[in-house]
């Protein structure tokens, strides 16, 4: 009994090398389709809501939001990421220290600066103010604002709300720190996720391969370019063995 003989390797080689390459090769197109139509797709303007994409890039704030309220509104601050009832309009390196309400002012008490902003969460304006040391507290007495830095020093403004000296001590009721409900905290954090990812920036990490890795992410994408070309290759290869083949056997065919 003869024994048959086994596939040539590039046979299998080459099979292998498809399906090595299929997934990457899907990505790669379907990606490079939406990225040549990001304008009329409006990647660029569509926020990530996936929890599991805004894991995967480590989009979370850090610690816990600081929260003040007055009246219906709410300011809180997550990170360097203020919010207005839920909706960033803000950044800034400092804690916010407390808030007031004057008229259809807010002021908003930063360590070293006072943010002014209207009924609908558009700054007026970023005050800064000559303390001793870092504003600790904001309060609100005789139709002005009230601060207090953190070696007890107290600061009175003027009625338009754009100095302020300082003075002997006045009785005043400090602005404190509320509590978020849940639904407040999810909205921040969604708010705060969503500011940082787009759909844009997905598309492109998945087309370059940075999505797996930023440093050796693109060589995955790399390797499904060569692995093409090794199936082109391999490809060719085969198909001249196979014509090689026949053309044999018609030429043992024909003087047999």
């Amino acid at each position: 009994m003869t024994r048959r003989k086994k596939p040539f390797p590039f046979f299998l080689w080459h099979r292998r090398l498809g399906l090595a390459a299929l997934v990457l090769v899907f990505i790669l197109s379907i990606t490079g389709i939406m990225l040549n139509h990001t304008e009329s797709l409006k990647l660029d303007e569509a926020p990530v809501e996936s929890d599991l994409i805004l894991n995967w890039y480590g989009i979370n704030p850090r610690g816990e939001a600081i929260n003040f309220s007055v009246d219906h509104f709410w300011i809180s601050q997550w990170d360097q990421q203020l919010f207005f009832n839920g909706k960033s309009f803000f950044t800034h390196k400092e804690i916010i220290k407390g808030i007031v309400r004057h008229q259809d002012i807010i002021a908003i008490a930063l360590e070293t600066s006072v943010l002014l902003i209207d009924m609908y969460g558009e700054i007026i304006e970023l005050i800064p103010v000559k303390t001793h040391a870092a504003i600790s507290h904001i309060g609100f007495i005789n139709n002005k604002i009230a601060l207090l830095d953190s070696l007890s020093n107290f600061y009175l403004s003027d009625t338009q709300l754009t100095h302020w000296q300082q003075q002997n001590h006045l009785a005043t009721q400090w602005a404190s720190p509320t509590a978020l409900t849940d639904a407040q905290r999810s909205a921040l954090k969604q708010a705060y996720r969503g500011l940082s990812l787009n759909l844009e920036r997905v598309v492109l990490d998945l087309h370059s391969g940075r999505i797996f890795n930023d440093r050796w992410g693109v060589y995955i994408m790399d390797a499904s370019a060569l692995l093409m070309m090794l199936l082109g290759i391999s490809g060719l290869w085969i198909w001249w063995l196979r014509k090689l083949k026949m053309s044999k056997k018609k030429h043992f065919q024909k003087h047999h």
